[in-house]
C-alpha cells in the first residue's frame, strides 16, 4: 500500500514539475491540434475564429478533395508511365521528373487529405500527427519540391554543358550523378528544416490530453525563410543560365538520345516560374503573420491572403504534370500510346492479309517456259 502511495506521489510531483516548466518557459503558446483543424476558409478575428456560413463538407472542401484526387492520379500516371517505358526511364532527366512528381504527391496524398480529416474530425486527432502535418504542409513540402526542381535544372545544365564542350561522361558517373540528384532534395530539406522547426518547440504542457507547446516563433520564421529562399535562389540563378547555355550550343548534339535545341530552356523556364512564383506568396504571408502583432483589418486581410496562397499552391501542383509534355520524348511516347493503333506493327500485320494483285502468269515465267507452253503438243511429237 505504501509503495502505491509513493508511486502516485512521485508521478504527481513529476507532473507538477513538468507543468511548472511549461509555465516558467517564455514563449508563444501554440495548440497544434487547433491549428491543424482550423478550416482554411475560417477568418481569425481577435484570436477567435469566425466560420463562414456553411457546413464542414462545403463546396470548397469538396473542390479541394477533387483537386487532391487529380493531383494523385496525374502524378502517379506520370511516374508509372516514365518507369514503365525503358526508353524514358533510361534518361536521367526523366527520373528527376519522377522525383519532382513524388514531392508534389505530398500535397495531394498527405497535406490535403489529412487537413480535411482534421476539419471533419477535430476531436479525433493525434498530437504527433498534427505536428507532423504542420511541418510537412508549411515547411517541408515547399522546400523539397523546390530542391527537386533545382536538381532537374542542374541535370539539364550538366547535359547541355557536356554536350557543348563535347565531354564524354561515363555511364557509371552518369548513374552516380543521377542518384545524388535524386536523394539530395530530401536530405537538404530535412537537414535545413527539421532542427530549426523542432528546436523552436521549447516545452509541452502535460495537463490533460492536449497539444499545447511553448514555442519560439523566431525559429518558425527562420524555418519558413529556409524553406523557400535557398532553393528558390538556386533555381532562379541556375534556370536562366541553363537556358542561355542551351541556346548557345551547336545544332548537332554530341549525345544520344537527342534533346532538341531550345527544349531545355522551355521546360526549365516553365517549371521555375510555376515553382517559385507559386510558393513565394505563401512564404511572404506566413512570415508577415508570424512577425506582425495587430488586431486590425490588415491582419484579417492577411488571413484571407493566406487562403488564396494555399489555393495557388494547389493549382500549381495540379498543373505541373502538363508541363512535362514539353519534352519531346515524353510527348511522343504518350501520343504513341494514345493513338488508336497502339502497336506500330499493326500496319505490317494488315498487309499480310491483303489479297494479292492480279498479275499475268506470263510475267512470272521465264521466256523458255512461255515458248514451250505456247507450242502445240502435236508439233512437239514430230
Amino acid at each position: 500500500m505504501s509503495g502505491n502511495v509513493t508511486t502516485n506521489m512521485t508521478s504527481f510531483y513529476q507532473n507538477t514539475t513538468l507543468y511548472d516548466t511549461f509555465l516558467m518557459t517564455h514563449g508563444h503558446v501554440y495548440d497544434f491540434q487547433k491549428i491543424a483543424c482550423i478550416d482554411w476558409d475560417d477568418v481569425e478575428v481577435e484570436h477567435s475564429l469566425a466560420p463562414r456560413a456553411y457546413t464542414s463538407w462545403n463546396a470548397l472542401n469538396i473542390l479541394r478533395l477533387t483537386l487532391a484526387m487529380w493531383i494523385m492520379g496525374s502524378h502517379v500516371a506520370i511516374i508509372v508511365f516514365v518507369l514503365a517505358m525503358r526508353g524514358l526511364r533510361s534518361q536521367p532527366k526523366n527520373l528527376l521528373i519522377v522525383n519532382v512528381a513524388l514531392t508534389n504527391l505530398l500535397m495531394g496524398a498527405f497535406v490535403v487529405p489529412v487537413k480535411l480529416h482534421f476539419i471533419l474530425n477535430p476531436d479525433v486527432m493525434a498530437c504527433d500527427l498534427a505536428i507532423g502535418w504542420t511541418f510537412v504542409s508549411d515547411y517541408f513540402q515547399t522546400s523539397v519540391s523546390l530542391f527537386a526542381v533545382f536538381s532537374l535544372v542542374l541535370e539539364r545544365f550538366i547535359y547541355v554543358f557536356t554536350e557543348k564542350k563535347q565531354i564524354y561522361v561515363k555511364p557509371w558517373a552518369s548513374r552516380l550523378i543521377t542518384v545524388v540528384l535524386l536523394v539530395s532534395p530530401w536530405l537538404l530539406a530535412a537537414i535545413l528544416l527539421a532542427p530549426t522547426f523542432y528546436g523552436g518547440m521549447l516545452a509541452k504542457s502535460h495537463e490533460g490530453d492536449n497539444c499545447l507547446f511553448k514555442v519560439n516563433e523566431n525559429y518558425f520564421v527562420a524555418a519558413q525563410l529556409l524553406s523557400f529562399i535557398p532553393a528558390s535562389l538556386a533555381v532562379f540563378v541556375a534556370a536562366p543560365y541553363t537556358g542561355l547555355l542551351d541556346c548557345l550550343r551547336p545544332n548537332r548534339c554530341f549525345y544520344t538520345p537527342l534533346t532538341p535545341k531550345g527544349e531545355s530552356v522551355t521546360v526549365t523556364a516553365f517549371v521555375s516560374l510555376c515553382s517559385i512564383f507559386a510558393e513565394a506568396p505563401f512564404c511572404i504571408v506566413r512570415v508577415l503573420l508570424m512577425t506582425m502583432e495587430c488586431d486590425n483589418s490588415v491582419c484579417v486581410g492577411l488571413v484571407h491572403a493566406l487562403t488564396m496562397t494555399i489555393w495557388v499552391r494547389l493549382c500549381k501542383t495540379a498543373v505541373m504534370p502538363f508541363i512535362w509534355l514539353a519534352y519531346t520524348d515524353i510527348r511522343n511516347a504518350m501520343l504513341c500510346q494514345l493513338s488508336f493503333g497502339d502497336d506500330p506493327n499493326d500496319d505490317e500485320d494488315e498487309d499480310e492479309f491483303e489479297e494479292p494483285e492480279q498479275v499475268d502468269d506470263t510475267q512470272k515465267l521465264p521466256l523458255k517456259s512461255i515458248l514451250r507452253n505456247t507450242v502445240p503438243k502435236t508439233e512437239e511429237k514430230t
